[in-house]
């Protein structure tokens, strides 16, 4: 059973080192048992929360779709980029701080390399250490399948997509700029303009796959990793090659047609 456990040492190890300007990253390393748990039941409040405002936002663009309302339809994808953003980070950090997965240094070790690079790369680190925990197989490709499996995953749809996002967070929703911010940048501005409530709803529901692979793989490597992960893997995959024909023109087709049969 996870410890609740909080005594005056952890907080008074945090003081002392503010007040010697520790490195940030260096105090992930002083967290208990109970500071995971309460992080883990914030975050997936949080992620509620967030679905919760992912299906309103949906609608809306559902409607402005329909009306052939460009504009709202148009700033409401904007938004759902920022909340799919948000809602990334929030998943993100309730994986970590997931009861009986990662121990407490593996998550300072995830931490410090999310906050030394970037998200992407502490989904690496999960995955890397994830992988640990799995018994050795007699087959020798077994682990190296899942790893390259999981890492192109990881590449698509969680890499890919938080470039655009960090563009949106400071708010270059129109045009993007390089990374410098010297100049356009008309890659980036292309690929964003591409981005519409379809391309959205695949990120996510990629995440929620992804999100699901690593909890089982670090809460349970030997049993409900090893049981589902070919099944959870196959259907991600032959899903997302269904909706690689999805375009946002056969979505608002289809919402027109359902709308002209309902009854006025």
């Amino acid at each position: 059973m996870l410890s609740t456990h909080v005594g005056p040492w952890s907080n008074l190890v945090r003081r002392r080192l503010q007040k010697r300007r520790f490195p940030v990253r260096n105090l992930f390393y002083f967290m208990t048992r109970n500071d995971q748990l309460e992080i883990y039941m914030a975050q997936t409040q949080n992620v509620r929360t967030l679905d919760r405002g992912w299906a309103h936002l949906v609608r809306s663009i559902n409607r402005d779709l329909v009306v052939d309302n460009t504009v709202s339809a148009d700033l409401h994808t904007k938004l759902l980029a920022l909340l799919f953003s948000a809602w990334s980070e929030a998943t993100f950090s309730k994986l970590v701080h997931t009861p009986y997965g990662f121990d407490l240094d593996e998550m300072a070790q995830i931490k410090t390399e999310a906050s030394r690079h970037s998200i992407v790369h502490g989904w690496f680190k999960c995955l890397q250490l994830g992988l640990q925990k799995i018994e050795s197989s007699s087959k020798s490709s077994y682990i190296p399948n899942i790893n390259q499996s999981l890492q192109r995953i990881i590449r698509t749809y969680v890499e890919a997509p938080s470039l655009l996002r960090n563009k949106v967070a400071h708010g270059q929703w129109n045009t993007c700029l390089n990374n410098l911010n010297t100049a356009v940048n008309a890659e980036t501005t292309a690929k964003l303009n591409g981005v519409n409530v379809v391309t959205l709803t695949i990120w996510k529901e990629a995440h929620t796959v992804l999100s699901r692979l690593i909890e089982d793989l670090i809460v349970s490597p030997q049993k409900a990793f090893s049981r589902d992960y070919w099944t959870h893997l196959t259907q991600l995959e032959n899903h997302l090659t269904e909706t690689s024909t999805w375009t946002l023109e056969k979505r608002v087709e289809g919402l027109k047609r359902k709308k002209s049969f309902r009854p006025s």
